[in-house]
């Protein structure tokens, strides 16, 4: 979307819109200084805001603007054919929803999570302040639609039209499921990067360690080849040591040391007993010079079963018995 609505000072009212569309655009193309001039010499507006309005007409894919030759596409077909003025204030508020809440193209202007619904007034509410300054030919396009309301009583609270009760509650709902899957994949995305920054500074850290070794390059991260092994690397503990004895499970952590323990790397960590080793990195000082990390041996007895450590439930599994 290259059109940038936040660059408008004015998108148009209702009326001048509807001009537009019925009077001056066509499915036939039209260059858009003949389309200025004409807006210019009306007779029913002053000063139509006709860059706005065909920006704005443009952002909502009602027309195409190929090198400032406009034509209307099929939406703005129907939309010029549509009789009624109040239809196509619905079509409009509702297209502009869209290409906001669920395309996301502008997600500072409406954040889904900013309007609640109010039981008092039983309207959907946002307050003005939340709306960026830059957005804010946008907001009053929304006004000028008669989507927002103003309320003189609450002057930074605006009302969204009880009309679209119904269809905002279903955008919403669309919205804030597609926010969710956004925000657990920037999740995800980030703790798998911390996950690999630590692994990679352990893996180095541990050939680093006994570097007179010669199997040292024999070091391995098996998180890369097996994911379900229930520890990230495999070490020595010595220059004594005749094969693989560590099997190390990184976590990171920032400021307090915390982590999540998966049921099958505790189960491991039982079975390898001392061979089982911890290692937490606090990501906010493991770049600098000599950092060391905090090494556990034997995790299932020294945190599993050791009262020092505060162990706290996130998920349950039930099934009903037979």
């Amino acid at each position: 979307m290259l059109i940038d609505l936040s660059k408008q000072s004015n998108l148009g009212s209702l009326e001048e819109i509807i001009y537009v569309i019925k009077n001056v655009l066509s499915i036939e193309a039209k260059k858009l200084r003949d389309i200025e001039k004409f807006c210019l010499n009306n007779s029913y507006f002053y000063n139509i805001p006709i860059k706005g309005i065909i920006s704005f007409l443009e952002f909502i894919s009602a027309i195409s603007n190929n090198h400032d030759t406009i034509s209307l596409t099929k939406l703005g077909l129907k939309l010029k054919n549509t009789l009624h003025s109040e239809k196509i204030k619905e079509k409009l508020i509702k297209v502009l929803l869209q290409k906001i809440l669920i395309e996301r193209i502008y997600p500072e202007f409406i954040n889904p999570e900013n309007i609640t619904y109010d039981y008092i007034y039983n309207l959907y509410t946002i307050k003005n302040n939340y709306i960026p300054f830059r957005y804010s030919a946008i907001k009053n396009l929304f006004i000028n639609l008669g989507f927002f309301e103003i309320n003189l009583t609450t002057k930074n609270l605006l009302f969204i039209n009880h009309f679209y009760n119904d269809f905002l509650k279903k955008i919403l709902k669309s919205a804030r499921k597609k926010m969710s899957l956004i925000k657990f994949k920037e999740i995800q995305t980030l703790k798998e990067q911390y996950g690999h920054e630590a692994e990679e500074f352990v893996l180095q850290y541990e050939k680093n360690r006994i570097k007179e070794y010669e199997k040292c390059k024999k070091i391995l991260k098996i998180s890369d080849i097996d994911v379900g092994a229930g520890y990230d690397i495999i070490s020595y503990e010595s220059i004594d040591s005749i094969g693989v004895d560590i099997f190390i499970e990184v976590k990171s952590y920032t400021k307090k040391a915390e982590f999540f323990w998966t049921k099958n790397e505790i189960e491991v960590s039982k079975t390898k007993g001392e061979s089982y080793y911890l290692y937490l990195i606090d990501r906010e000082n493991f770049k600098t010079s000599n950092y060391k990390p905090y090494i556990i041996k034997n995790p299932y007895k020294f945190v599993f079963q050791n009262n020092f450590w505060n162990r706290e439930p996130q998920n349950w599994f039930f099934s009903k018995y037979d």
